[in-house]
C-alpha cells in the first residue's frame, strides 16, 4: 500500500522560524495540509463532511489498520511540527503587540499627566509633544491595519468567497450532443439517470460560444453543494456505461482553475499516449498512474 504522507505534507513549505513571524501564509499551508488529509479520509470512507469522520465510519472493515495509522501519523506530524509551533508563535506575536500597545498607551497617559503638571508657559510645548506622539502612533497603527483591511481587499475577498460558494452548487457536463431546438433538461436527466441520480435543477444551460463543429458544455445549478458533490462522486460510473464513455461530469471551476486543469489534462493525454499499458487519471489535481488490474485503477477519477 502506498502511503499518502508526502502528498499531504507537500503544502508545508515554511518551517516554523522565529525570524519569519507567523502570518496568513503559514496558516494557509497548515490548513491546506490538514484539509488534504481530511478530504482523503472522506473519500475513502465515502462520507460527505469532516463531521462524519466519527468512530462508526472509521471502524469500517474496508479501512485497514495501516491506512488509519497513515492518516494518524500525517495528522500528528502536521499538528506537532507545524500547527502547534505556528500557534505558539502567533500567541507570542499577539502578546508582544499587546505589550507594545500597553507601553504606547502608558506613554500617552504619562505625557498627559506631565501636561497637567507643567506650568502655563510650557503648556503649548508639551501639548505639541503629546500630539506628535499620538499622530505617530496613530499613523503606524493605520498603516498596519490598512495594508490588510483596505476596502478593495475586503470586497475582493467577499466576492471570491461568494463566487466559490455559488460554484460549489454547480456541475458542468462535457460531451452531451448539441442540436437546434433541443430539450436540454431531458438530455441531462438521461445522463444523470445512468448514475442513479435525479437532482432538482435550479438552472440548466449551455455555456460558451456556439460553434458548428462542437458541442458546448452544459452547466447545471443544483440546490446545494452536497448534492453537487454526490453527483461528482458518482460521475466516474459513466465510463462503465455503453455510449457514455465520452461524457464527463466536472466541478464548476474558476477561470484560473480551468487553465490549470486544462494544462493537467494535456499532460494526462501525453501520459496515456506514452504509457498505454497503464491506467492514468487525475486525482486531487495530480496525475496518478497504476497497473490496469490494481485497486487504484478501479477508483479512477478522470
Amino acid at each position: 500500500m502506498q502511503h499518502s504522507y508526502d502528498e499531504h505534507t507537500k503544502y508545508l513549505v515554511d518551517d516554523p522560524d522565529y525570524e519569519d513571524p507567523f502570518n496568513a501564509r503559514h496558516a494557509d499551508q497548515v490548513a491546506r495540509a490538514t484539509n488534504s488529509v481530511l478530504n482523503e479520509m472522506c473519500y475513502e470512507l465515502d462520507v460527505k463532511e469532516y463531521g462524519d469522520l466519527v468512530l462508526k465510519n472509521l471502524n469500517k472493515r474496508s479501512v485497514t489498520k495501516e491506512k488509519l495509522c497513515d492518516w494518524l501519523q500525517t495528522l500528528c506530524y502536521i499538528l506537532n511540527r507545524y500547527a502547534s509551533p505556528h500557534l505558539q508563535m502567533a500567541a507570542e506575536r499577539v502578546d508582544k503587540q499587546n505589550i507594545s500597545l500597553i507601553a504606547e498607551q502608558k506613554t500617552v497617559i504619562d505625557l498627559q499627566k506631565e501636561l497637567i503638571e507643567k506650568k502655563d508657559e510650557e503648556l503649548k510645548s508639551v501639548q505639541t509633544t503629546v500630539q506628535t506622539e499620538m499622530k505617530s502612533y496613530s499613523s503606524a497603527l493605520k498603516k498596519t491595519c490598512a495594508a490588510a483591511l483596505t476596502p478593495k481587499k475586503i470586497c475582493t475577498a467577499v466576492k471570491t468567497i461568494a463566487e466559490k460558494d455559488e460554484r460549489s452548487r454547480n456541475i458542468v457536463i462535457y460531451g452531451i450532443s448539441e442540436s437546434d431546438g433541443e430539450k436540454l433538461e431531458n438530455k441531462v436527466s438521461e445522463v444523470l439517470g445512468e448514475i442513479n441520480e435525479k437532482p432538482s435543477l435550479r438552472d440548466c444551460c449551455r455555456v460558451g460560444l456556439k460553434r458548428a463543429d462542437t458541442s458546448r458544455p452544459t452547466k447545471l445549478s443544483l440546490n446545494s453543494s452536497d448534492t453537487a458533490a454526490q453527483v461528482l462522486r458518482k460521475a466516474k460510473l459513466l465510463r462503465t456505461k455503453e455510449g457514455y464513455k465520452n461524457i464527463y461530469i466536472c466541478p464548476d471551476r474558476s477561470v484560473e482553475e480551468r487553465r490549470a486543469f486544462k494544462k493537467l489534462w494535456e499532460e494526462l493525454k501525453e501520459k496515456r499516449k506514452a504509457e498505454p499499458n497503464r491506467v492514468h487519471f487525475i486525482r486531487n489535481n495530480k496525475i496518478v498512474s497504476s497497473d490496469k488490474n490494481s485497486v487504484s485503477a478501479s477508483s479512477e477519477e478522470i
